[in-house]
């Protein structure tokens, strides 16, 4: 699968290749090639062996480090016109070139609509989420120096919303100061959460690197095996299993003593049908009782999201994760297989401390523990909180990369956890004038604060306007390419979203929405002359040829493909 993320830090011609940027040419790399690029001493073995020597064979001595302390208390980056309150708004137009990422928890990817695409499918709604297309690409403002763990910044921008109504559009982007290359992440304690149930095909033993349709046990195993071997003497990791019944297939264990881990997740087997609530409760159990032991306490939950024994409905499970956030207890969701449970998925994956990657394939698995450890389990701020005010005459009408917000509340968002990124992640408000005309004279404040990792509070504001600058003959100004390309991607995927939820019904409307959302961003593209938007724009004509041509729409699970 070629998703956004492995274009968006790609300069060559080869970007929708893992890991172009080291390889020769546009090829298919090999066992080898990987070794040589240095992820640890691969052997020309199965791509079982992933994890187990594989991609990581040298946890300890890795730049990002194991154990150590949590990042310091992080405050709000930047200058601009509100230097005293350490925010950009988007005057200063130094880089923020050799900045680290930071982004928003809940789903990181949009891996199961791409993949669907990819098999012939109509992805069902669900599986567009907004949040997931930030996350897999870099949508940094420019503004003063870093300074913090966490750098907010903030940015306008003035275009037409996907029905044509005149907005206003405000980017707040999120980067770090902190140098991965000599980052040391939180000491762990982790609680893998395994659904070995039928579903996941833990009885398809068969691991070949060639396999194009792993199953989501072979994946999970594979998966279990990296992450192994970056744990550390101040690590330590228990394996709860659920299936028909739950089972502590390994007691909290010391994470150097990486052969008797090993040796029990080669054990792993098929068991049955999936209570993931009754794996969760087990997990947590497990996890309250270390708490404290080392910096960070994680459940990982190994899942293809489709429990149907005991909690079934999102709103049981986010309870679950809400109580054990409470007790400092983070959750990591990696959601398997061409039969994920998406809606599922996106109801859990914004609780405070959680966040969710999706696997479907060997690719993928070597590109999360590539781009995404240790920053999955390294948040840094908490409950980031923007009340806006968005001017006289003018409202707020819509959200991009926050929770819904429920209806009649005051314009209040929040997001739950920020973790470090290698991407830098964005939030987007919509704003629109009460008189449906004009945009002239709009200045909007916006009070943000958070929560520090060490459990410091932050506030500050930031004042953004709009200063009557001329717009193009789309009707567009942008005060920064960054506002240009998170404004681009958060409308593409809405409009897929909508295209989706009409193609079951009216497929004639599902194709005029995208259509339109497919000119209108291909104007974009030209634009901005970006090469990750244009691999999203080609995705986008790949769904409506689909479309035209009357693809079935949904998941597949169930299918030969999913398990």
């Amino acid at each position: 699968m070629k998703r956004g993320k492995k274009v968006a830090f790609a300069v060559s011609a080869c970007a929708v290749t893992y890991l172009a940027l080291a390889l020769a040419g546009c090829g298919q790399f090999d066992l080898a090639s990987l070794a040589e690029l240095g992820l640890g001493a691969i052997e020309a073995a199965p791509r079982a062996d992933i994890g187990a020597g594989g991609v990581d064979a040298a946890p300890n001595g890795a730049p990002a480090g194991t154990g150590g302390a949590t990042p310091n208390a992080g405050g709000f980056g930047g200058g601009g016109t509100n230097a005293a309150d350490g925010f950009s708004g988007g005057a200063t137009p130094a880089a923020d070139a050799g900045e680290f990422g930071a982004t928003q928890g809940g789903v990181q990817d949009m891996g199961l609509a791409r993949e669907l695409v990819e098999a012939g499918r109509v992805p069902p709604a669900e599986a567009f989420v907004v949040e997931g297309m930030f996350s897999e690409h870099d949508l940094g403002l420019a503004g003063d120096p870093c300074d913090r763990p966490l750098c907010l910044r903030g940015a306008v921008g003035i275009a037409p919303a996907d029905d044509g109504r005149p907005s206003g559009w405000i980017q707040i982007s999120m980067s770090s100061n902190i140098d991965p290359d000599n980052f040391e992440r939180p000491s762990l304690s982790l609680i893998a959460c395994v659904d070995v149930s039928g579903s996941m095909g833990w009885r398809y033993v068969a691991e070949d690197e060639n396999d194009e349709f792993p199953t989501p046990g072979t994946l999970s195993r594979a998966l279990l095996r990296a992450l192994v071997n970056r744990l550390g003497p101040g690590d330590q990791i228990a394996i709860v299993t659920y299936g028909s019944a739950v089972n502590t297939a390994l007691g909290m264990t010391p994470g150097d003593d990486t052969e008797a881990i090993q040796a029990v997740v080669e054990g792993l087997s098929e068991a049955g049908s999936t209570n993931m609530e009754a794996g969760l409760v087990r997990a947590y159990e497990t996890a309250r009782a270390v708490v404290g032991q080392a910096d960070e306490t994680r459940i990982l939950l190994f899942t293809d999201v489709q429990p149907n024994v005991g909690m079934t409905t999102a709103s049981g499970f986010e309870e679950m994760l809400d109580s054990g956030a409470g007790n400092d207890i983070g959750m990591t969701i990696f959601g398997m297989g061409l039969g994920l449970g998406q809606e599922l998925l996106n109801g859990i994956a914004h609780v405070r401390g959680a966040n969710a990657f999706s696997v479907f394939d060997y690719d993928d698995l070597a590109e999360l523990m590539e781009d995404s450890w240790p920053w999955m389990v390294s948040p840094i701020a908490y409950d980031l909180a923007v009340e806006v005010t968005p001017g006289a005459g003018f409202s707020v009408a819509d959200t991009y990369g926050f929770p819904a917000r429920e209806e009649g509340a005051a314009p209040g968002f929040e997001v739950s956890t920020i973790f470090l990124s290698k991407s830098k992640g964005a939030l987007l408000i919509r704003v629109t004038p009460d008189d449906g005309e004009t945009l002239d004279g709009w200045a909007s404040a916006a009070t943000l604060g958070y929560e520090s990792a060490d459990g410091e509070p932050v506030e500050q504001r930031i004042d953004l306007a709009y200063g009557g600058q001329e717009l193009d003959e789309s009707g567009q100004y942008f005060e920064q390419p960054g506002v240009h390309k998170t404004v681009a991607l958060a409308l593409l995927t809405t409009s897929m979203g909508d295209a989706a939820e009409q193609y079951g019904t009216d497929s004639a409307a599902a194709l005029e929405t995208l259509e339109t959302a497919i000119n209108r961003f291909a104007e974009h593209v030209e634009v901005l002359d970006d090469e990750a938007l244009g691999a999203e724009l080609e995705f986008a004509r790949q769904l409506v040829q689909l479309m035209r041509e009357g693809a079935e729409q949904g998941d597949l699970y169930g299918s030969g493909l999913a398990d």
